[in-house]
C-alpha cells in the first residue's frame, strides 16, 4: 500500500512541476496572464510538497508535529490559499472579499496546527481545514456558474468538472473527518489524507484548460500577425492619406502615399512633428489645435473637409474621417485620420459653377427663384453670404439677446429686423421702430424716453416714450451710432437693467424690452475715436450680424432683379417677361453703392419707361458716370480690383467671419482658385 500511494504522490509531483513550469512561463511576460502565473505557482508549491519526505503520506502522523511536516503542509495550505485567487482571475471576478476570507481561515488552520501539541482524533485545526476547502468549493462553484451565465461556457464547464473531483475528495474527508476516524485511520497506523490528493485531477484538468488557452492565443496572434501584414500592405499602397496624431497633434505614423503628396522622401522626416504647424495655413493654425483639442477632449469625432499645404507650397483639398486610437486603459491617445484628395473635384465643381453662372446669364426669361426655405417677403437670394445672414438670424431670433445689425446704406437692415421679431416669442407684442438719425439730437430723449408733463417748454402732458410702447416686445434702433454721446449712459442703463426715467419724472420705469440695434458705421473705430461709449457697443454687440452688401452678392441680382420686376409691374399695371443680356451683364458689373435701395429704384423707373414685355433699364444721369467707369473695364478687370479692394480691408485673411471670403460670398476654396486665375498675390497689395 505504501507503495501505492507513493507512485500516486510522484505522479502527481511530476505533473504539478510540468504543468507548474509551462503556466509560470506564460504568466511571467508583461503580456502574460496572472491567471496563469498563480496556477503555476499552486502547482509548483505541490511539487515541493509531494517531493518533501515522506513522500505521499505521513508516517505515524501524531502530534506535537516535527519540523519536517510543519514545512510540508505550509506548501499544501498555500495551494488552498492561493485557489480562490486564481478563480477570481479565471473566472474575471473582480469580488475579493471572498478570497480574503478564505485566506484568514488558511492561515488560522495552519497556525492552530502549529500550536497543537497534544494528538486526538479530531484536532481543531483539521476542523479549519474542512472550513476553508469548504468555503473555497462553494465560492468556486458560484464563480464558475456565474461564468456560464455571462456566456463563456467553455471556460465554466471545464472549471465545473475540476470543481467537482475536489468535492468527492472533499466529502471523503469530511465523512472520515466527522466519524471515529482520524483521516483514514482505518487504515491502520499509515495515516493517508484524502485531502492530498486534491491536486491531482483538479490540476490535471486545469492545466490542459490553460494549454488550450495558450495553444488558442498562439492561433490568434497568427491570425492577428496575418491580419497586420495585410493592412499594412492595404495602408502602404492604398491611394489615401493614413494619418495618426497623438493626443497634442503630433505625427506617429504616415502612409507612402501621404509622405508622397504631401514632398516629402520617408515618414521619418514627419514623424514626431505637429501635423497643424506644418500643413495648415499659418492664418488658420491656431483655431484648427483649438479643434483638435476640443475632439479629443469631447471624444466626438468629425468629418471635414480642409486645405492642407504641402512642403512645395502646393495646396490640396482633403476630405476627412476620422476615428480614435485608444490605449491599454480605454483612453483616447490620438487620433487616426483617413483622408481623399478631392483638389481636382473641387477645381472641376468651380468650373461647373462658372459655367452654371454664365448660362443663367445667356437665359433671357425671368424664373421663379427664390431663396430656399425663405418665406419672408424682400430677402430673396441663394448665396452664401445671405444664407449665412439669414440662418443667424433665425438662429438668435428665438433667443432674447441683444443684436446689432452691420451692413451699408440699403442692404436691407430693417427687413431682418423684422424677420428676428417675428421668429421671437415676442412676436405678439409690439414692434417699434426708431431712425436715431432723422431724430433731432434734442429731440430724441424724449422720443424714446418720455416725459413729463411740464417738462420742457411745450411739454402740455405726460408723454411715453419708444420704450414705454415697446415694454414686452421689440425695439429697433436703426442708425444706432448717430445716437448723441451725452445720451448713451441712458441706453446703456436700459440694456443693462431695464430701467430708466422720463424727462423731468422722478419715478423709475422698468421695462422688459428687447433691443435690436443697427448702423452702417465702424462702431469699433467709432468707439477708438471717443464718439462711441465702449461699454455700450459691447452691449449692443452681443450678437452681431453682418448684411452683406449687394456687389458682394452678384449671384443673387438675377433672383433681385426677378422678384422687384414682378413686384413693380404688379403695381403699375405692367406685363413684363424679358431682359435682354446686356442689361443683365450690366446690372451684374454694377458696383451698386445704394445696394438694394438703389436697385430698387432702378427697376421701378425702369418698369414704369419700358415699352412692350421687355425690360429696358432707365440709367439716370447720376448713375451714368459710375456705369461708364464700370463698363470701361472688362468683368475681370471689375472682379480683380473688386476682390484686391476687399483683401486689403480684411488683412488678406480669407477664412472667417471676417475675412474676405464671407465678405465676397464666396467660399475659401473658391476665392483661392480665383485668386489663381487672376494672377492675384499680396505683392499687389
Amino acid at each position: 500500500m505504501e507503495n501505492f500511494y507513493t507512485a500516486i504522490a510522484l505522479i502527481t509531483a511530476g505533473a504539478s512541476l510540468a504543468i507548474g513550469l509551462v503556466n509560470i512561463v506564460i504568466g511571467v511576460p508583461k503580456d502574460g496572464g496572472k491567471g496563469d502565473l498563480v496556477f503555476g505557482i499552486m502547482c509548483l508549491c505541490m511539487f515541493i510538497f509531494f517531493m518533501i519526505p515522506p513522500v505521499g503520506f505521513i508516517l505515524e502522523d501524531k502530534a506535537p508535529y516535527t519540523l519536517q511536516i510543519d514545512i510540508k503542509r505550509f506548501f499544501n495550505f498555500t495551494f488552498a490559499a492561493l485557489l480562490p485567487w486564481f478563480i477570481a482571475l479565471y473566472t474575471g471576478s473582480r469580488k475579493k472579499i471572498m478570497p480574503v476570507v478564505i485566506d484568514v481561515f488558511v492561515a488560522l488552520g495552519y497556525f492552530a496546527m502549529l500550536f497543537t501539541k497534544t494528538d486526538s482524533p479530531k484536532p481543531a485545526w483539521v476542523l479549519f481545514v474542512l472550513v476553508f476547502l469548504g468555503l473555497n468549493l462553494g465560492n468556486a462553484f458560484f464563480e464558475g456558474f456565474m461564468q456560464i451565465r455571462k456566456g463563456e461556457k467553455s471556460k465554466g464547464r471545464w472549471l465545473i468538472i475540476a470543481l467537482s473531483f475536489l468535492a468527492v475528495l472533499y466529502m471523503i474527508t469530511a465523512v472520515n473527518q466527522l466519524g471515529n476516524n482520524y483521516f483514514g485511520r482505518m487504515l491502520g497506523t499509515k495515516l493517508f489524507f484524502p485531502v492530498n490528493l486534491f491536486p491531482l485531477p483538479f490540476i490535471l484538468i486545469m492545466g490542459v484548460r490553460l494549454s488550450a488557452n495558450v495553444f488558442e492565443k498562439y492561433r490568434l496572434q497568427k491570425i492577428l500577425n496575418w491580419g497586420d501584414i495585410r493592412w499594412n500592405s492595404l495602408v502602404g499602397n492604398i491611394q489615401l492619406f493614413v494619418i495618426e496624431l497623438d493626443s497634442k497633434a503630433r505625427i506617429k505614423f504616415v502612409n507612402p502615399y501621404a509622405v508622397n503628396a504631401l514632398g516629402y522622401h520617408a515618414e521619418s522626416e514627419l514623424t514626431g512633428k505637429n501635423w497643424y504647424d506644418l500643413f495648415v495655413p499659418k492664418s488658420e493654425s491656431e483655431i484648427r489645435k483649438f479643434n483638435f483639442r476640443q475632439i479629443i477632449e469631447k471624444g466626438e469625432t468629425q468629418h471635414f473637409v480642409h486645405n492642407i499645404i504641402t512642403k512645395n507650397g502646393g495646396e490640396l483639398v482633403v476630405k476627412w474621417t476620422n476615428v480614435f486610437v485608444y490605449n491599454n486603459k480605454s483612453v483616447i491617445s490620438g487620433l487616426m485620420s483617413i483622408g481623399l484628395n478631392i483638389t481636382e473635384q473641387e477645381k472641376a465643381f468651380e468650373k461647373v459653377e462658372l459655367l452654371k453662372t454664365q448660362l443663367e446669364k445667356e437665359n433671357l426669361l425671368f424664373k421663379e427663384e427664390q431663396l430656399s426655405g425663405q418665406d419672408e417677403p424682400g430677402i430673396v437670394g441663394k448665396s452664401e453670404s445671405i444664407l449665412y445672414a439669414v440662418q443667424k438670424t433665425r438662429q438668435v431670433a428665438v433667443t432674447n439677446a441683444t443684436v446689432l445689425l452691420e451692413g451699408e446704406t440699403g442692404v436691407g437692415k430693417e427687413l431682418f429686423a423684422t424677420l428676428i421679431h417675428k421668429n421671437s416669442y415676442r412676436r405678439d407684442k409690439a414692434f417699434i421702430k426708431v431712425n436715431c438719425a432723422a431724430l433731432p439730437p434734442e429731440l430724441i430723449e424724449s422720443e424714446l424716453f418720455g416725459h413729463e408733463k411740464g417738462a420742457f417748454t411745450g411739454a402740455l402732458q405726460a408723454r411715453k416714450g419708444r420704450f414705454e410702447l415697446a415694454n414686452g416686445g421689440t425695439i429697433f434702433l436703426d442708425e444706432v451710432g448717430e445716437m448723441p454721446l451725452s445720451l448713451q449712459p441712458k441706453l446703456l442703463r436700459v440694456l443693462q437693467s431695464g430701467e430708466f426715467e422720463r424727462i423731468g419724472g422722478q419715478e423709475t420705469i422698468k421695462v422688459d424690452v428687447r433691443v435690436i440695434s443697427a448702423t452702417n458705421r465702424e462702431l469699433l473705430s467709432e468707439t477708438a475715436a471717443g464718439r462711441f461709449r465702449e461699454d455700450l457697443y459691447y452691449r449692443l454687440n452681443v450678437f452681431p450680424i453682418t448684411i452683406p452688401a449687394l456687389r458682394n452678392r452678384k449671384e443673387d441680382i438675377p433672383l433681385l432683379v426677378n422678384y422687384f420686376v414682378k413686384k413693380a409691374a404688379e403695381e403699375h399695371k405692367k406685363v413684363i417677361e424679358n431682359i435682354s443680356k446686356a442689361d443683365m451683364v450690366r446690372l451684374t458689373a454694377h458696383l451698386w453703392p445704394g445696394n438694394i435701395r438703389e436697385l430698387i429704384n432702378l427697376i421701378e423707373r425702369s418698369v414704369i419707361s419700358s415699352q412692350g414685355n421687355t425690360l429696358k433699364l432707365d440709367w439716370l444721369s447720376n448713375n451714368t458716370s459710375a456705369e461708364k467707369l464700370v463698363l470701361h473695364f472688362s468683368i475681370e478687370e471689375v472682379e480683380r480690383n473688386h476682390i484686391l479692394k476687399v483683401l486689403n480691408e480684411s488683412n488678406w485673411k480669407i477664412n472667417g467671419e471676417d475675412g474676405a471670403a464671407a465678405k465676397l460670398g464666396l467660399n475659401p476654396n473658391t476665392l483661392r482658385s480665383r485668386l489663381k486665375k487672376l494672377n492675384i498675390s499680396r505683392g499687389d497689395a
